[in-house]
C-alpha cells in the first residue's frame, strides 16, 4: 500500500510538471527629447490714445497687423504680435493651450483686459526638431483710460500629440 500512495505522489508530481511553463519577455522604452519651449517677442498694442467717452479696443493678429476701434487713435506702428519657439522631438506633432482673458496693469491701480487671443496655428510638428509660431490678442481700452505703460503676463502652453 506504501508502494501505491508512492507511486501516486509521483504521478501527481508530474503531471503538474507537465502543465508548468515558464517565458521570458522582454521590457523596453522609448525616451523622446523633452517638449521646450521660449518666448522669443512679446504681444504688444503700441501707444493708444483713449477716447475721452467711449470704449474700444485695438486687435493685433497673430501675423502682426494691427486693427485700431474707430474711438481710440493708435499713435505708434511699434506693435507686435508674440512669438515662441518650440523645440524638442523630431517630427513629433503638439498642441497649443492659450490663456482666455488677462489684465495688464500700470502700477498706479490701472488696468486694462487682454483677451480673444489667437495663435497662428492651433498645433504644429516639429519639423527637425523646431517649430514656431505667433499670437495675437485684442486689448479694451475704456474710455479715459489712465495714462501710463501698462504690462502683464500670460502663459502658453505646449504638450505633445
Amino acid at each position: 500500500m506504501k508502494k501505491l500512495l508512492s507511486a501516486m505522489a509521483a504521478v501527481s508530481l508530474m503531471a503538474n510538471a507537465a502543465v508548468a511553463a515558464e517565458v521570458e519577455s522582454k521590457a523596453g522604452a522609448k525616451i523622446v527629447a523633452p517638449l521646450q519651449i521660449s518666448n522669443v517677442s512679446a504681444l504688444y498694442f503700441g501707444t493708444v490714445a483713449p477716447s475721452l467717452t467711449a470704449d474700444d479696443s485695438v486687435v493685433v493678429s497673430p501675423a502682426g497687423a494691427k486693427t485700431c476701434g474707430a474711438e481710440l487713435t493708435c499713435l505708434t506702428d511699434d506693435h507686435t504680435a508674440a512669438k515662441f519657439e518650440v523645440t524638442g522631438e523630431a517630427d513629433a506633432s503638439y498642441t497649443i493651450d492659450l490663456p482666455n482673458t488677462i489684465q495688464i496693469a500700470n502700477g498706479n491701480g490701472a488696468s486694462m483686459t487682454v483677451d480673444g487671443f489667437t495663435g497662428s496655428k492651433s498645433n504644429g510638428t516639429l519639423a527637425s526638431g523646431a517649430d514656431d509660431f505667433t499670437v495675437g490678442g485684442t486689448l479694451a481700452v475704456a474710455a479715459n483710460q489712465a495714462a501710463g505703460d501698462y504690462t502683464g503676463a500670460f502663459t502658453v502652453a505646449v504638450e505633445y500629440q
